[in-house]
């Protein structure tokens, strides 16, 4: 069982997900050996990272979103019980691929829902450019290899390409953790600093 992402079917134009693209290429070269390739959708605790953008601009946002945007967004608590389910039971042969999701939501949504656990319920979502969300992450600091490969990563979510093939093999059922519950995560790490 390994551990990979959504968007790993792109040898690509997926910014840091692209490695494990070639992970899961290097173990697809073993023979005789069943492998199971746990993709989950974007890590609810990445949003932790905007903590300092919503306190001091009072928005949320990335070069992804908009109206029709759909995040697919997975929680560790259900991707640790995927994995623990795919270990137990050992019932897949050959190479296999399995998507794990929590919840499927806007980015409208997202903010709507982080906004009102914080208790900012007009917290915005703001889609910024790639230049944008580049000149950002730099300034705050972060290496530009870096940068580029998270906006390289950001822009693949907008296109589509990064959930194109989780939308051709949806789960059959979402995880437990919902964005709700996530954002009493966040708003406890909000208030904590």
């Amino acid at each position: 069982v390994n551990l990979s992402s959504i968007g790993a079917h792109l040898p690509e134009g997926c910014g840091p997900v692209v490695g494990l693209y070639r992970g899961e290429q290097v173990l697809n070269e073993l023979k005789n050996t069943n492998i199971k390739h746990l993709r989950p959708g974007y890590f609810y605790a990445n949003f932790l990272g905007n903590v300092g953008m919503v306190k001091n601009m009072n928005i949320i946002g990335g070069n992804f979103g908009g109206a029709n945007f759909k995040m697919v967004m997975a929680d560790t608590n259900d991707v640790a019980e995927t994995a623990f389910e795919e270990l137990s039971q050992l019932n897949f042969k050959g190479h296999s691929v399995r998507y794990i999701a929590s919840d499927e939501r806007s980015t409208d949504d997202i903010a709507k829902t982080i906004g009102a656990a914080i208790g900012k319920p007009q917290l915005p979502w703001i889609t910024f450019s790639d230049e944008q969300a580049f000149g950002g992450m730099t300034q705050m600091g972060l290496p530009e290899n870096a940068a580029k490969n998270f906006t390289e990563m950001g822009h693949a979510m907008q296109s589509g390409i990064m959930f194109e093939d989780y939308w051709k093999h949806h789960p059959d059922k979402l995880g437990k953790t919902k964005l709700e519950d996530f954002a009493q995560t966040f708003a406890a790490v909000y208030h904590s600093n």
